[in-house]
């Protein structure tokens, strides 16, 4: 997707514990919403690309894969995969229909 095509999408960047918010300028907010932006798609595309290998490598694959999981924008640390709950950030479902051996 070329650069005239997206949508400007700007993040609200929550203040961190003990740490001052302080105002942006309209570039900075631009730039770091951007990087934080596409830090998120990148985490995306590296978790498709793992499930699809690790799901390519099973003896029976599945009919369907879902994975869910929470992507967390930082200022600071571009895009985090988010933790849900203690130790659960990551859920998998494999769906294989009936016709299965």
């Amino acid at each position: 997707m070329d650069s005239d095509s997206r949508q400007l999408m700007l993040v609200d960047f929550p203040a961190g514990r003990g740490v001052r918010q302080v105002a942006l300028g309209p570039a900075d907010l631009v730039r770091r919403s951007e990087e934080a932006v596409n830090a998120a798609m990148g985490a995306i595309r590296g978790m498709a690309q793992r499930v699809g290998e690790a799901v390519g490598g099973l003896p029976y694959r599945p009919d369907e894969v879902e994975v869910e999981f929470g992507i967390t924008l930082d200022a600071e640390s571009g895009a985090l995969i988010a933790k849900a709950a203690a130790g659960a950030s990551l859920t998998v479902r494999l769906t294989w229909g009936a016709d299965r051996p």
